[in-house]
This record gives structure tokens, C-alpha cells and sequence, in this order.
């Protein structure tokens, strides 16, 4: 399955080789690689080669090692956080802004909310109507939970049934999690973000697309302006 390595950079050369058998379709979830003998000379490197190339496999989720007897490296699916986690890495050198990340929001976000309020499932709208109810509830305790806000997004984003949407979207809400719980936005903003919620959810169950999307607008432009009073001059958003 595998040619011997390139001399330079040997270990990235067998990192983009592994990679290109899994994204072809070569190596499924859950398939094994081969033994470290077999690979030794497949790839025809050191074992400290080897050994460097499968921990960085390691480290982009690609591939998880197992311990133990029957151990060894397996393809893993790459999940949510670890490719949130490799984009926040490329992000913490280009100075994100608050505004960066309301604009994508504002591109997709209304988009979002319209194909909720046409395609929306009952179970979708209960799980929205839950999730809003616990966020209420821990509102009136005065102890409102940031994840519940978040988590309204990402339901819709998932609900739309596109992963490239519902990817985008997991990681600019997330990011937005992250700085709230740094700047810590007082119950006024919390109230506005519930009041909000509740209002476009009560768009997208009367299947108004439109009105579902205007609302969204409108929620994304307060949260915007809520997030900068709260940053003043510094609007750089450190990703971590």
C-alpha cells in the first residue's frame, strides 16, 4: 500500500501518505494499520521516523494507538473537536476580531434560520424548544449557562443537514463561547440573547421563513454590539 519515504522530511512524507489512503477510502474507520515491522519497510525509515509520523497522525485524529496485546495504530474518524482544534491553531496568528466572526454569523446564520423554519422537524423543534427552557430556567437562577446559548446555534446548524454549514458554524459559536466566558456578559445580555431565541424560535414554528431570518439578523447585530461594549478598544479575540 505504501512506498518508501523521501528523504526529506521523512516522517511528514509518511504523515501525507497515510493520510491520502484514508481520505481515498483505502483505510476506513477501524481498519488497522499494518504491523511496525510491515511498515519499517513499506516505508523503509527508522523506527524513530515511524514512530514521530504516527504520534503526529496521533495528534490530527486520523489515527488513535492502542495499547496492549492486539494493540498498534487504528484509523479513527476525525471528530468536531479535533477539527475545531486544528483550525483554532491556524486562527491564533491572524488577530480574529469579534466583528471577523459576526460577519461569518451574519452570511449564514438567517440562511440557517429560514431552512429551519421549512425543514425543521418536530423532534428538532422540541430539542430547540428544551434547550431553551433549560437556558431559562438557569436564567431565573441567575446563573445562566454560556453552552446553552451556544448550543441553540448549533442545533440549527446541524439541522440543516449540511456538514460544511454545521462545521463553520460549530467553530465560529464556539470561538464566541470561549470569549464570553473570558468577558463574562452581565444577566441584561443574557436576557436579550433568551428573549431572542425565543423569538425566532416562535418564527420557525409558524414556518415564516423570513421573519426567521430578519430575527436571526437582528439577534447576531445585538450580540455584536453587546460583545464590543464589553472588549472596548481591545477587539483582537485571542483563539486558543
Amino acid at each position: 500500500m505504501f512506498r518508501s519515504a523521501i528523504q526529506e522530511k521523512r516522517s511528514m512524507h509518511i504523515v501525507n501518505q497515510v493520510r491520502q489512503a484514508i481520505l481515498s477510502g483505502k483505510l476506513q474507520p477501524g481498519h488497522r494499520l499494518p504491523s511496525e515491522k510491515e511498515l519499517l519497510l513499506q516505508f523503509g525509515v527508522s523506527k524513530h521516523t515511524l514512530r514521530e509520523a504516527l504520534r503526529a497522525l496521533e495528534s490530527m485524529g486520523f489515527i488513535e494507538i492502542k495499547q496492549g496485546a492486539g494493540g498498534g495504530p487504528v484509523i479513527c474518524e476525525i471528530d468536531m473537536e479535533n477539527t475545531r482544534n486544528m483550525i483554532a491553531s491556524f486562527l491564533y496568528f491572524k488577530n480574529v476580531s469579534v466583528p471577523h466572526l459576526c460577519e461569518v454569523r451574519k452570511i449564514f446564520e438567517p440562511y440557517l434560520a429560514r431552512l429551519a423554519a421549512e425543514r425543521c422537524t418536530p423532534e428538532d423543534i422540541e430539542k430547540l424548544k428544551s434547550m431553551t427552557d433549560v437556558y431559562r430556567k438557569s436564567l431565573k437562577r441567575k446563573k445562566p449557562v454560556i453552552r446553552d446559548e451556544v448550543n441553540f446555534h448549533v442545533v440549527l446548524a446541524d439541522a440543516s443537514g449540511n456538514p460544511v454549514m454545521a462545521l463553520i458554524l460549530d467553530f465560529v459559536n464556539n470561538l464566541l463561547k470561549d470569549l464570553k466566558a473570558r468577558l463574562k456578559p452581565g444577566l441584561e445580555f443574557s436576557e436579550k440573547v433568551l428573549a431572542a431565541h425565543e423569538s425566532i424560535l416562535e418564527a420557525i414554528e409558524a414556518r415564516d421563513g423570513q421573519e426567521a431570518a430578519d430575527r436571526m439578523y437582528r439577534h447576531i447585530c445585538e450580540v455584536e454590539e453587546g460583545l464590543a461594549e464589553l472588549l472596548g478598544d481591545d477587539e483582537e479575540l485571542a483563539v486558543s
